[in-house]
């Protein structure tokens, strides 16, 4: 057996560990990375907020939509809860609306951009350094036009975190190396074509004796 053979082994390929359980690490490298300190979900209920109708509305109105994006949080105030850490975090949350109204025939009558915000607070491990993010990651609503008023009963499930930019020293396989990429299968070809050659000229007729 050659020197060294013994050490050898297979490469270590992202996936789960055998039942055997993971390999031990080569070394040691100090990454830079996002850690995340505390990361919750809260569900938050909102009845009966009132979008009032641009004028620019026409009126003729039945039914209204109303279209959630993206929410972001906005960080305005913290209160340590004791010396462990924790946080009683005041966040304003914003969330960006598209409201449609149709009438009765479901022609859609104007369009507008709008926003929903409410204030809440969250008990977080946040200490100094770290960054608030929340995002909203399931969300059904209740919508219904009064007048010129649209009614919006609003759950949303809420994803929060706090997170900061550190230095952290792991346990390593070495660096990723690729492997080739799964392809589609080619469509068939015909080969070789039909129209490998261009066509040949037709003869000439001969002229007709009379």
């Amino acid at each position: 057996m050659a020197k060294g053979s013994a050490l050898k082994r297979d490469p270590v390929v992202p996936g789960p560990c055998p039942p055997e359980g993971c390999p031990p690490a080569t070394e040691i490298v100090c990454i830079e990375t996002r850690k995340v300190y505390d990361f919750c979900f809260q569900t938050e209920r909102l009845n009966n907020l009132v979008i009032p109708l641009p004028d620019s509305c026409p009126p003729g109105g039945i039914s209204a939509d109303v279209l959630t994006g993206e929410a972001t949080c906005r960080v305005t105030g913290s209160q340590p809860v004791d010396d462990s850490g924790l946080v009683n975090v005041s966040l304003i949350v914003i969330i960006p609306a598209v409201v449609e109204v149709a009438d009765e025939h479901g022609t859609i009558l104007c369009r507008f951009e709008t926003t929903i915000t409410f204030a809440k607070t969250v008990t977080l491990c946040a200490p100094d350094g770290t960054q608030i993010d929340c995002r909203m990651v399931a969300g059904n609503e209740t919508v219904v036009l009064v007048g010129r008023n649209v009614h919006v009963s609003l759950s949303v499930c809420l994803l929060i975190e706090s997170t900061a930019l550190v230095k952290l020293l792991v346990p390593s396989y070495g660096f990723c190396v690729p492997s080739e990429c799964v392809t589609l299968p080619s469509p068939p070809v015909e080969c070789p074509p039909e129209n490998l050659f261009p066509p040949q000229c037709s003869p000439p007729m001969a002229p007709q004796r009379a």
